[in-house]
């Protein structure tokens, strides 16, 4: 193009842009709107490298003006860093109560702001995030612990949580969009099948009657796998909310996780409760924890208020990294493989399909509310619960106990990573369970236990 044509196009470009207060910087190479605020002072800022892109942050602008929501002294100006555009999008999901805010912020951190921190949101590109995620990323699981750098699914979910903090930019109007989005399928570690095998009947046994582990995390244990729950579902239960009058079995009100936070997946027709039948062996547990063990550990009797399995050092909920690192301690104290977060639930499921329980009736108390259309119209009465959960046969008696000899004078607590008081006793509670009324014993066909001293 020659130099007057190049000039005429110019000409009438400006010529357009400034008659809507857009106007195209030349030494920016991107647009620049104008505007005044509610005090009358004219503001400029830029917007975006297209016209359609300044003229609706230009809207959006004049919009805040007349609303009386225009923030550009508090962060959310058109070059405010990634580091302070997260604190004003964490605060805005705490409100929302979106679940986990606390952790994502801190992934961000650890991960995502030394890098891109210190940049203007508006001027964060696809590659920048991709090239973050692969920075971020290790295949190996034993270096990845060591050199604190996340799995494929742990790099997804970052992905996630920018995206989160570029929407809310987008909507603001701090960027005309979110570079997150525009990342193409594909391009980020491939997400594997890693399917951890579930605990077999010995060690679920073993793990809820050891005296090594100590007796809250016994309990934990045994509340996950003679019901299936998530652990944070596990973690969040407190006394009011157990039942133990209902008929046949008592019951779990399942509303929540760890300390008031929604059910994993709860949205929309996702969000109702579930009630999860307590298998006899669990209230034969729940009722002695209640009577003795609860205050043998915590050293006063429970209320209402307490939740089943309190933090010992807080008296509140059990975090997440409490109850996905407690496995691993309490594997390695019997002898056994840690099978995750999930063995538990694995068990519970597999084991009461193969005792008898049908999967359609146990995913009702297993899972939120989910599954065909027809299921909307389906509907199952509570002893159609209850006999699937009394399918699971359960004989924590032949997990006979190995003998762990302690040094003189010391008692080390697994859990807190700590020596204690010997005079507490905190291993002393270990209830004995047998065989509930009306439930088959153990088919014969389970090999011996093996774990021997």
């Amino acid at each position: 193009m020659s130099c007057a044509g190049a000039r005429n196009c110019t000409v009438a470009r400006d010529r357009k842009r400034s008659a809507t207060g857009i106007r195209w910087d030349e030494g920016k190479m991107r647009y620049r709107i104008s505007y005044k605020d509610a005090d009358g002072k004219w503001r400029r800022e830029h917007a975006g490298r297209t016209f359609e892109a300044a003229k609706r942050q230009l809207t959006t602008r004049k919009r805040q003006v007349r609303e009386g929501t225009l923030d550009l002294d508090r962060d959310v100006g058109p070059n405010v860093t990634l580091a302070s555009y997260v604190e004003r999008w964490k605060a805005q999901q705490t409100v929302g109560k979106r679940r986990n805010v606390a952790r994502e912020v801190r992934q961000l951190r650890r991960h995502a702001l030394p890098t891109l921190g210190d940049r203007p949101v508006n001027r964060i590109t696809p590659p920048d995030i991709l090239r973050l995620c692969w920075s971020s990323y290790e295949p190996d699981e034993q270096r990845r612990k060591g050199k604190g750098k996340l799995g494929e699914k742990s790099v997804h979910n970052l992905k996630g949580v920018l995206s989160s903090v570029f929407s809310l930019a987008v909507f603001e109007g701090v960027t005309d969009r979110n570079p997150c989005a525009q990342i193409p399928r594909g391009k980020l570690p491939k997400i594997g099948k890693q399917k951890r095998p579930l605990y077999n009947r010995e060690e679920a046994w073993a793990l809820m009657t050891d005296p090594r582990i100590p007796p809250e995390r016994r309990v934990f244990h045994t509340l996950q796998g003679l019901t299936g729950l998530r652990v944070g579902e596990v973690a969040g239960l407190r006394w009011r909310e157990y039942d133990p009058r209902t008929r046949p079995l008592g019951a779990l009100h399942v509303d929540r996780q760890y300390d008031g936070q929604p059910l994993k997946t709860a949205s929309g027709a996702d969000t109702k409760a579930r009630m999860v039948p307590v298998h006899p062996q669990l209230a034969r547990v729940l009722s002695e924890w209640r009577s003795h063990g609860f205050a043998a550990v915590y050293g006063r009797k429970p209320t209402e208020e307490d939740f089943i399995i309190p933090d010992r050092r807080t008296m509140g909920a059990r975090t997440p990294s409490q109850v996905t690192k407690a496995p691993d301690h309490d594997c390695a104290a019997v002898g056994i493989e840690d099978k995750g977060t999930h063995g538990f639930r694995r068990y519970f499921i597999t084991y009461a399909r193969a005792d008898g329980a049908s999967p359609d009736v146990l995913e009702r108390f297993t899972h939120n509310r989910r599954g065909e259309i027809i299921d909307v119209y389906t509907s199952f009465e509570w002893p159609t619960l209850c006999r699937a959960v009394s399918c699971l046969k359960v004989d924590l008696e032949r997990g006979k106990p190995i003998d762990f000899p302690r040094l003189e004078n010391r008692v080390w607590d697994t859990f807190l990573d700590t020596e204690v008081d010997p005079a507490r006793k905190l291993n002393d509670f270990n209830p004995k369970l047998v065989e509930a009324v009306g439930i088959e014993p153990t088919s014969e066909n389970v090999p011996e236990l093996h774990l021997r001293a």
